[in-house]
Order: structure tokens, then sequence, then C-alpha cells
């Protein structure tokens, strides 16, 4: 354990090359045989978070998805699965068919398994911090190997999501939102504990930096990674990111329990620093400039992490000029103030009972659309 390759091309990998750069990255630590032996049912965990926006970087690149379904048939697997559940704004169902992902699985003969239509089957969580047991897709966790395949990108609540984060991605939604009530740090850390995965591929071909997961910039890293230690992996990686240990709750956590040791990381293939850059960091704050005022208490990342992808949708349809005296009140403990002089909007299901003191958004989250729709009334916009 400890062991992370890192594989790289000199250029924009051609379709007919992401195969091998897959079969390098996991022929470094031990190869695919290691793993999966004939008449084993696979499971792979790819990263599809929506369905509205499916360029580069923001979901695992198909060609890796493919090459991992065509190589674990190779490899003598009985079966193939690829197990998704998709973000909150987008039906699992749905996010799969936009983005291709369904249709390329499919016409390699793998069966496609959404999370939030699977049986599940709850597991317990020994020694847990937060949450003793968690409900998980019975599809994944019954087949004999379970590889994850997330994509290497920044994180709007999490500062990064990688190997141990994609995880969440096996649990029905309601349960995604209650890991972001109670504290998605310390959740995702008993749910990697929860989980076992025999080998985690990060696609890093196109990584996403800023507003990630879905709204960053595109960073063409030409690299696939792969390691046996979720844990080890994610602390590799983070180091291509240019991030420390130190700013990441999650991995520190980890760090705490034992799951990894940063002196047993052993690097193969390219060294970190042959392909490290410094990614820019997401925005974390709720302030976004003039014309608008949030009143946060008590919020959690998810509803954060939604104005801050409502922004962004705002941004891009050349929107924030006209936004004029907007008031957001979110969070639990928040209190809608008296005097203002503009209706301001309510937000979320923790303040139903304040929803008469503005213009109420319902949602936990909100999605964006009923934000926008709210936006655009009480800022008078057309």
């Amino acid at each position: 354990m400890g062991r992370v390759s890192i594989v790289r091309s000199a250029g924009a990998p051609k379709d007919s090359e992401v195969k091998e750069l897959v079969k390098r990255s996991i022929d470094l630590v031990g190869g695919l045989g290691s793993v999966v032996k004939r008449g084993d049912v696979v499971a792979l965990k790819p990263n599809v978070v929506t369905g509205r926006v499916s360029r580069p970087g923001v979901l695992t690149d198909k060609r890796v998805i493919e090459a991992m379904i065509v190589m674990c048939q190779e490899a003598g697997a009985s079966e193939v699965r690829v197990v998704e559940g998709s973000g909150y704004f987008t039906p699992t169902d749905v996010a799969l068919e936009k983005s291709g992902v369904k249709a390329a699985a499919e016409a390699l003969g793998a069966r496609v398994v959404d999370v939030d239509k699977d049986q599940l089957v709850e597991l317990p969580v020994p020694g847990h911090l937060i949450v003793d047991r968690i409900p998980v897709s019975r599809a994944f966790m019954e087949a004999d190997v379970r590889i994850n395949l997330p994509v290497m990108k920044t994180h709007d609540q999490l500062l990064v999501t990688l190997g141990v984060k994609n995880l969440k991605g096996v649990i029905p939604k309601p349960w995604k939102r209650n890991f972001h009530k109670i504290g998605v740090v310390k959740a995702i850390v008993d749910l990697s504990r929860a989980v076992p995965i025999d080998l985690t591929v990060l696609d890093a071909i196109n990584a996403m930096e800023g507003l990630g997961p879905s709204f960053g910039d595109v960073v063409p890293l030409n690299t696939v990674m792969a390691s046996r230690d979720i844990w080890s992996l994610d602390l590799a990686a983070s180091r291509v990111m240019g991030f420390d240990l130190e700013e990441l709750d999650y991995l520190k956590e980890g760090l705490k329990l034992g799951l990894f040791d940063p002196k047993k990381l052993e690097v193969v293939g390219e060294p970190i620093e042959k392909v490290a850059r410094k990614f820019k960091r997401p925005p974390t704050d709720l302030e976004f400039g003039e014309g608008i005022t949030v009143i946060s208490d008590g919020a959690c990342s998810a509803c954060r992490g939604t104005i801050h992808s409502v922004v962004y949708d705002l941004e891009q349809m050349k929107m924030m000029g006209e936004i004029r005296d907007l008031t957001i009140v979110v969070g639990a403990n928040a209190k809608v103030p008296k005097g203002l002089k503009c209706t301001p909007l309510v937000m979320g299901t923790c303040l139903k009972a304040q929803e008469r003191e503005g213009c109420y958004v319902v949602g936990c989250p909100p999605n964006n659309d009923q934000m926008l729709a709210a936006i655009r009334k009480v800022c008078k916009l057309t």
C-alpha cells in the first residue's frame, strides 16, 4: 500500500492512446490481473455528476470508462457494471443519458446501474466519526471487485474532489444531502471506511480548477494516476494540484485515523514535480461584490455551493451587472433582518418557517433554476 503511479502523454492523447495510458498506470501498481480474476463481477464507479454540463474535465472521460470496461472483460470478468448516482440537480438516469456514458457502456456490453433506483444495503461504520450506518448501492457492494474512476477537480465545498469524495456517488440522493447537513468532511471519511475499494484510477487527462466540480476551467494535464490505496492516491493527486495536506480537512481526518501514512507514499512512473501545477482555488466565501449580500448562519456546504454556481450562471448570462440590492438569507440559524428596502430571497428547507418573510425558494438545496427565477423576481429582471 502507498504506491501511486503517474503516467502522462506528451500531448492530448488520441482515442487510441487512452487505453494504453490507463493500462500503464495500472501495470505500475501491480496490473489489473492482481485485482480482477476470471469470473469476477466488476463494478466501476465513474464521476457523472451532471448531465447539464458534459464538457471535458467535468465527467470521467468516456474513453477511460470504455478502456476499463474492455480491460476488465479481457481479464475475464463475467460482468462489468457501471454504477453511479449523480449530483442533486440532475436525475441520475438523465445524467447517464445526456453524458453519453450509458450508451458507451452498453455498447461494450456493460450493465449500467442508477444508484437512485438500485436496491440498497446498509453498511456499518466501525469506530465512526459522525454516521454509524450508511445505505449503499447493492449492485456496487455485491460486486467481487470495486474500481473507482474519479476526475481530478477542485471543489467548491471540499477544495478538491478525488478518489475519496467520488465514493459519495454510491449513496442515494437523500443521503448526499444528509452528508452536507451533518458534516460532509467526516461523513465521506466514514463512507470510505465502510466501502472497500480494490483500485482507483484517476482521470487527469482533462482536470478542472477554480469553480469545480462543474463550472471551473479545464486543465489539460494528459495524465492518468492509479493506486490500490485510495488515500495515498488522494495525497499524491492533491500534491499534483498544488495543495498541502494541511489545507484539506478530509485528508487531515484520514491521517488522524491512520488511514494513510505520508512517509510511506511511493510514487512510480512520472515524479509529482514533473506534472504538478498550482490549481486555481475554488471560491469558498460568500462575498460577491456590489449588488449581492448573503446573510448566512449555519448554512451547509451544499447551499453555499449552490449560491456560487448560481452566481456563475448569472455571469455566463451577463446578468451580474443588472443585480441590485439582492439579499440572500441562508442557513438553519439565519434570520431575515427587519427593515430591508427590498424583498430578500429566503433560501432552503431550513428556513421554511420564515417563508413569508421574503421570496422563498424551497429545496435542500434549491436547484439553480428555482434560484434564478427567484432572483429575476426580486430584482425585477426581465
